[in-house]
């Protein structure tokens, strides 16, 4: 397959928001590195944002930017918190960019997965791409995780319409984004959960998500996070960001609120009726009661704080 030299040349620039993960953000960087291309000849830029100027990535891995194959932007966001971290990055981008392109410090990319986003924006139209991202355990996961796909998203058909996006492995078109002036909500930078309300907006404002089955993002799942109670905290997390959601745009509030009940409901009904005779079903039983709890907490004005600085201490190992 040759490539194109007749159309305008597409500009990607892809954001990293990175904290305290050196070794996680060189081997992202090494997978970009690779990056290949058969049908077009992108040009590419980085914007790396680190949240963590007290312990940056730059103290273990020198100068960051050199890393990169492709021109590299490598910044400091002195304001901790997800949202800070990913507007800093898109403030940062290139004011003629064409596409706004998210992937994170704990995952690695194959070689055609920029193209495979960038060709399927153009050959759908669509507003923002989607690809699947598949976990890489660092150690054996427990069978119900596996068989629950935990941290599965996709896999999908190419080109399927989709209701969601993440930013694990998503690209958005940056002309819209500066039309409608659409930038990640800070009422959520502590919360996590920004990406669900960000392409919520995006769909809201006429918007299309849809799938691209062969960009595929490897993502690192440490350890520390397979266990049931870092999954039901996950659970509880999601259930409290879609009721938020629909707080924060005064519409469906009543629906998300008889949701909660329903997801809680489904849950008891799973772990009781099922849950003596299969681990999995008993599992996404709590999930579902976790789930529907956090949904009813946002209406309760409880909004759990997953990137709260005690949190993140945790979840990351300051020095790897």
């Amino acid at each position: 397959m040759t490539v194109e030299t007749d159309q305008a040349i597409p500009r990607a620039t892809i954001c990293i928001a990175t904290f305290r993960r050196p070794a996680g953000l060189r081997a992202l960087l090494q997978s970009l590195n690779a990056l290949e291309f058969r049908t077009m000849r992108p040009e590419v830029s980085l914007v790396i944002v680190d949240n963590d100027p007290e312990n940056p990535a730059s103290r273990e891995l020198g100068d960051v930017a050199a890393l990169s194959r492709w021109p590299a932007t490598y910044v400091m966001e002195p304001t901790r918190g997800i949202v800070a971290a990913r507007n800093r990055a898109l403030a940062e981008a290139p004011p003629d960019t064409d596409f706004i392109v998210f992937v994170d410090d704990d995952e690695t990319v194959v070689p055609g997965w920029l193209e495979a986003l960038i060709r399927t924006k153009l050959d759908t139209g669509a507003t923002a791409v989607q690809g699947p991202m598949v976990p890489r355990y660092e150690v054996e996961p427990p069978p119900w995780m596996r068989a629950l796909r935990i941290f599965d998203i996709g896999p999908f058909e190419q080109g399927e319409r989709l209701n969601f996006a993440a930013t694990g492995n998503s690209l958005v078109d940056a002309a819209f984004l500066r039309h409608h002036d659409l930038r990640f909500d800070p009422r959520f930078n502590q919360t996590g959960g920004e990406d669900e309300e960000f392409y919520g907006r995006i769909r809201n404002a006429g918007g299309v998500i849809r799938a691209a089955a062969k960009a595929v993002a490897y993502d690192e799942v440490p350890a520390a996070r397979m266990n049931l109670r870092w999954v039901l905290r996950r659970s509880f997390r999601m259930g409290n960001t879609l009721g938020r959601v629909a707080l924060l745009r005064r519409r469906g509030r009543f629906m998300r609120f008889l949701k909660g009940f329903g997801a809680g409901g489904r849950g008891v009904l799973l772990f009781a009726a099922f849950g003596l005779f299969s681990e999995p079903k008993r599992i996404r039983g709590m999930m579902e009661i976790w789930r529907g709890a956090g949904m009813l907490a946002a209406f309760a004005n409880r909004h759990f704080q997953e990137y709260s600085p005690a949190i993140v201490a945790k979840d990351r190992n300051p020095v790897a």
